[in-house]
């Protein structure tokens, strides 16, 4: 059994590409991306049931607020960036994606626009994905790309530990690209926006400190357009 996608409940405007549901539960596989489904439902007495309600109102508040109220829950189409079962890295490591899994990404996420033409916008979750989607040339940022591509690649150590894991170059290039709407090179009338992990939510400390900036901007660009 694989996570599937929640489809939009009305016509879907923005597409959230979310990270392997194995980087915070465990070898569960849930029954959609994200637990989405769980914020078109009553609140669960339940208390396992009442944080994955939790986490997707916490998703939602999310672009909302980052896209200055234009984001609409029903008009939301998530999927994960890969569905592969992927082995659990060490303590306090990010989990890898082998480069083998993201044609498919590449692939998915084609085939969802296709099928859903109405989609303006792709938030794309965590600097892996970002680093692969720029990598696989679905988008790029300008002169920022070279920079950013080549802090993000993975180090060698975690890619040749015997449990391996993702750890990039240098993190910080992607300072200067998260919270930007970048054109989707094969996507017309797409863009792409690269954001931080959910759990970032809301911006605190040094995040806040050096993303906020980009933040507060990405806001006041989504007061100048219609959706």
């Amino acid at each position: 059994m694989k996570t599937s996608d929640w489809a939009s409940v009305l016509d879907a405007k923005f597409l959230l590409v979310g990270e392997n549901s194995t980087l915070q539960w465990k070898d569960e596989v849930i029954q959609y991306a994200m637990f989405l489904d769980y914020y078109f439902n009553k609140a669960p007495y339940d208390l396992g049931e009442r944080s994955r309600f939790s986490e997707a109102r916490a998703i939602f508040d999310y672009l909302k607020e980052m896209t200055n109220g234009l984001c609409k829950p029903e008009s939301v189409y998530g999927t994960l960036f890969t569905n592969a079962f992927l082995a659990r890295p060490p303590k306090g490591k990010h989990i890898l994606v082998p480069e083998k899994c993201t044609n498919d990404a590449v692939m998915h996420i084609s085939n969802i626009l296709k099928e859903n033409p109405t989609i303006k916008y792709i938030f794309v979750v965590g600097l892996q994905a970002n680093y692969y989607l720029q990598k696989k040339g679905v988008y790029e940022c300008g002169e920022l790309t070279a920079d950013f591509l080549k802090g993000a690649e993975p180090r060698r150590a975690g890619l040749s530990d015997d449990e391996p894991y993702y750890q990039p170059v240098d993190a910080k290039p992607f300072r200067k690209i998260c919270f930007k709407a970048y054109d989707a090179k094969k996507y017309d009338g797409v863009k792409i926006v690269p954001i931080l992990p959910i759990k970032s939510f809301p911006l605190r400390g040094s995040e806040l400190d050096n993303f906020g900036f980009n933040y507060e901007s990405l806001i006041d660009y989504f007061k100048t357009v219609e959706i």
